[in-house]
């Protein structure tokens, strides 16, 4: 997945795209389709299915097409796709097709194949200009807010750019050693209902997971990764860096 590294720093979340946007052919539909194939799971035992839809058959009117994510419901189905879509968010930004996590749409389609529908990404065809640069000013957390502890690797100024639903930013990294430890915390909750924060987070903590392994690959660390995704625990993940 290193391929993915450098699409860290230009990929943005497109609220608004900027129209004019040319339409996406279907040879970028069939491109889309073949690079979901080759995704790597963060929970390999979970059956997940990805549909790809006009924006009409959805409740969201931003953006051409919509991605839509189905999975079983099984422990740790969330991060699960979070981990997933992000993979498909860079490869977008790489292709300059923007792409925005829509938590709250909705598609016509609630199951498909007997499987639950998650989240969603809008998509359209965009500029290359219009996605971020290095410079750009980015609304996150400083490193040190998010990192308690050792960071060797100045590994927290490149993981801290990670999107979230409303910009929650719901992670927190703890090194000691060579172990890191992942939790899930509410800083803030914006918009989203209380009731639909575990939920949401629970999302964004996959699309942590990714960014923080593929800064982990880029400086050739080699870890292994154990999960902890039950509901009363806010440890999600640890590496034990080798």
């Amino acid at each position: 997945m290193q391929e993915l590294y450098e699409q860290l720093f230009r990929r943005k979340s497109f609220h608004r795209f900027v129209k004019p946007f040319s339409p996406i052919t279907n040879d970028q539909l069939a491109g889309i389709e073949a690079y979901s194939s080759t995704l790597q799971r963060l929970v390999p035992d979970i059956r997940t299915a990805l549909r790809i839809v006009p924006i009409n058959q959805t409740t969201c009117r931003q953006g051409e097409y919509a991605l839509l994510f189905y999975s079983e419901r099984k422990n740790g189905y969330l991060q699960n796709i979070g981990y997933l879509g992000e993979q498909l968010d860079l490869f977008l930004t790489n292709e300059n097709i923007g792409a925005c996590w829509y938590g709250m749409g909705r598609p016509k389609e609630r199951e498909y194949e007997g499987l639950h529908f998650v989240c969603m990404l809008c998509i359209a065809n965009q500029d290359g200009g219009c996605f971020r640069t290095k410079d750009s000013m980015l609304n996150r957390l400083d490193a040190k807010d998010i990192w308690e502890g050792e960071d060797p690797h100045s590994l927290s100024p490149v993981v801290r750019m990670a999107p979230s639903a409303c910009n929650t930013q719901p992670w927190l990294v703890k090194q000691e050693g060579n172990l890191l430890d992942v939790y899930r915390i509410v800083r803030k909750r914006g918009i989203i209902p209380v009731s639909l924060v575990p939920y949401y987070q629970s999302i964004d903590i996959g699309i942590f997971l990714l960014f923080l392994e593929l800064t982990m690959q880029h400086a050739h660390i080699t870890y292994t990764r154990t999960l902890y995704f039950d509901d009363q625990q806010s440890k999600q993940a640890q590496y034990l860096l080798c």
